[in-house]
């Protein structure tokens, strides 16, 4: 079996040192095989999009002994080396827009250095105009742009209000300048995590071919499930060893895990190629591995500043008009509203595209978690940011909540839920039910524990339905009432009675009415029956 590496980035390290590369080239070939082609392609964070960027590169330097086992190998391609001017933003210093505009120019003239061309100009967006055009004119052939992570230093200042809108006029007329040069080049691809903007950043480059939602391009980073038994079948057989299953087994539960991101309404589903090829290379054991490596902080701030409740993510929904009125700046402004930051979280990659939603008028899609991974994760930070604890802290209070839950001793877990309360920062704490249900959900939900928030029935709604060993939990809400109120919905919609085929199988039922108060910021009574 070829050995496994998620940290190299390098296609010409990947070969040279024989590890696994997962062939995409039919897909690079589609946008290459013409004479002129200008591509905008967005994924999230450590899937794949520098990797498809350094295969460009090998590609356009006529590197074709390098792809003798890819797809591209084969078909006609002329494998002419072109001059390139390849630029990854994550490698940038964009704490500043001086900062930025230095880096900018060092990577320009040290591009110029190696090719041996000379270029003067008074800032970045000039230089790069002048690089073009030097390149242009000593190799009399069209240049190749290659830009890794557009978007690096405007999410890394969108907290800093005026910070970012002087680094996004500095990128927009460095961007500018491809399309000021659109005769002088062969091929331009620009990557990034959110979505070309035809408001701000690209509005003066609105000849890019957008492939970020193309259905063909769906698979073209990420691995498909053929994908994923043709390359790893050996290790999936190992796997499955491993942890006593069948390798049919295996499968299903790496897809619970890792697959389910879904970037085209009609595309098809990928696993994270990050998490997959650590879960072969650590041991085989089930673990947070692409959430690990691309933490969202500033999704966790955002959620923290408009208070993102657990409804409001899973009835997310995503139409044409939503996903194409996205514009990345509109997230420095204060009052950025929560439909932005369930884009955000949907161009991200810690939402993605469920079913058609039938009840809309228009095309619309529902976002749902990919995968486990995701979700538990996720939570989990949401969790942190809610309740005010950090991450360890939650682990202690998980364990003696599990507890309790499991043993059937209910008191116990109130004991437990009001601590948790009782350490939520006030400027969170919102004189509304849904907030109030969101902790609760979430707290839970960190246990590992099968708890469904706002579950139908027949002729209402239930706040949380929690299942922990033989015990079921029907738990209703209210804020600045009564736990008898709460608690006598219960019985008047009769929640209790799509469960109670089960207590033959010797389940027991607990019917839990709470309020909170907002005076208090806790649980205030509650009733169980």
């Amino acid at each position: 079996m070829k050995k496994i590496n998620t940290s190299i980035s390098t296609f010409k390290n990947i070969i040279d040192s024989n590890y696994l590369y997962v062939d995409k080239t039919k897909y690079i070939y589609e946008m290459i095989k013409e004479p002129f082609g200008q591509f905008f392609f967005s994924r999230p964070r450590r899937f794949g999009k520098s990797l498809t960027v350094s295969t460009l590169e090998a590609i356009f330097l006529g590197d074709k002994e390098l792809f003798r086992e890819c797809f591209i190998y084969d078909v006609e391609y002329s494998w002419e080396k072109y001059p390139i001017i390849h630029i990854d933003f994550g490698r940038s210093d964009s704490s500043t827009v001086a900062n930025l505009e230095e880096w900018l120019r060092l990577e320009l003239q040290g591009i110029a250095k190696r090719y041996s061309v000379e270029i003067v100009g008074s800032t970045p967006a000039i230089l790069f105009g002048e690089l073009i055009k030097a390149l242009y004119y000593k190799y009399s052939k069209g240049v190749v742009i290659l830009v890794d992570e557009y978007d690096r230093p405007i999410t890394n200042n969108l907290e800093d209000g005026k910070g970012v809108k002087q680094i996004s006029r500095t990128m927009e007329a460095f961007y500018q300048m491809i399309k000021g040069y659109e005769s002088m080049e062969r091929f331009v691809f620009i990557t990034g995590i959110t979505r070309l903007s035809q408001v701000s950043i690209f509005s003066k480059l609105n000849n890019l071919v957008d492939i970020s939602r193309s259905e063909y391009y769906s698979d073209a980073v990420g691995y498909n499930n053929e994908e994923l038994k043709h390359y790893f079948g050996d290790y999936i057989e190992e796997a499955a060893i491993k942890n006593e299953c069948t390798s049919e087994e295996m499968i299903q539960e790496l897809a619970a895990w890792y697959d389910g991101f879904r970037f085209a309404f009609e595309g098809e589903k990928v696993y994270n190629p990050v998490s997959i090829g650590r879960f072969f290379s650590d041991n085989y054991e089930f673990r947070n591995y692409w959430y690990a490596t691309a933490t969202p902080v500033i999704l966790v701030n955002f959620a923290k500043k408009k208070k993102i409740t657990v409804e409001s993510i899973n009835d997310a929904v995503v139409t044409d008009i939503s996903f194409n009125s996205f514009d990345i700046m509109a997230l420095c402004e204060n009052d950025v509203d929560s439909q932005t930051i369930t884009q955000l979280l949907f161009q991200t990659g810690y939402l993605t595209i469920g079913d058609r939603d039938v009840n809309n008028n228009m095309v619309a899609y529902k976002l749902v978690y990919p995968n486990k991974e995701v979700q538990l994760s996720f939570e989990t930070d949401l969790a942190s940011v809610y309740t005010g604890k950090s991450i360890a802290e939650l682990n202690t209070i998980a364990s003696a909540l599990q507890n309790a839950a499991y043993s059937g001793e209910v008191d116990e877990m109130m004991s437990v839920l009001k601590s948790v309360f009782a350490s939520v920062p006030y400027g969170i704490q919102v004189k509304n039910e849904k907030y109030y249900q969101s902790i609760l959900y979430l707290t839970f939900k960190m246990c590992g524990m099968n708890i469904m928030a706002e579950s139908m029935t027949n002729i209402g709604r239930i706040d949380a339905t929690l299942e922990a060993g033989n015990n079921i939990y029907i738990i209703e809400c209210k804020i600045d009432k009564s736990a008898s109120e709460a608690f006598s919905q219960i019985d008047d919609k009769k929640y209790a009675e799509q469960y109670s085929f089960k207590e033959n199988d010797g389940y027991k039922i607990h019917k839990i009415g709470m309020n909170f108060s907002s005076a208090k910021r806790n649980i205030d009574d509650y009733i169980e029956g």
